[in-house]
């Protein structure tokens, strides 16, 4: 019987595991009843948080596998918390009958944004941190100099 090998792609930050980590889960979501991003934004949302890492600079081209776990994991909660926003701005339609407060349905962008902005202020940390200690790690051993091979006896 011939052994066949298939090319995979290890997966190291799962959708499971963004769920986990944002609460995203059918019995969670009252107002839902369901999750609230689709595998495919999830997925699209990763994609994006490692086109947003390799932007920085110096520019990189680093794939989603090759990402640290936790910085893929901010960078694709950011991404989700973002896109989220801009739905409840574009469906915000609040109501307000007598004396009772206004009642909105999709009227959370603030808090939205905000948890985006705390996320992406300790994303952007990480990543400067990470993009500057790898590209001073790149230069080791690689710098050169004119006087290498001079010494003070050699005459």
């Amino acid at each position: 019987m011939p052994v066949v090998g298939v090319a995979t792609t290890p997966v190291i930050l799962t959708r499971a595991q963004v769920r986990m980590f944002m609460r995203d889960r059918a019995d969670k979501n009252i107002l839902l009843d369901d999750v609230q991003f689709t595998d495919d934004e999830l997925n699209f949302a990763m994609d994006m948080a490692a086109e947003s890492f390799n932007a920085v600079t110096p520019q990189t081209n680093i794939l989603p596998q090759s990402m640290n776990k936790y910085v893929l994991l901010l960078g694709t909660v950011k991404f989700l918390l973002m896109s989220e926003s801009f739905l409840q701005v574009r469906n915000q339609a609040s109501y307000q009958d007598g004396e009772i407060s206004p009642i909105g349905i999709d009227d959370k962008m603030a808090q939205y944004s905000q948890m985006a902005q705390s996320i992406k202020a300790e994303w952007d940390e990480l990543v400067r941190g990470i993009k500057t200690q790898n590209n001073m790690e790149s230069a080791y051993n690689r710098l050169g100099s004119g006087y290498r091979n001079v010494s003070r006896n050699n005459r």
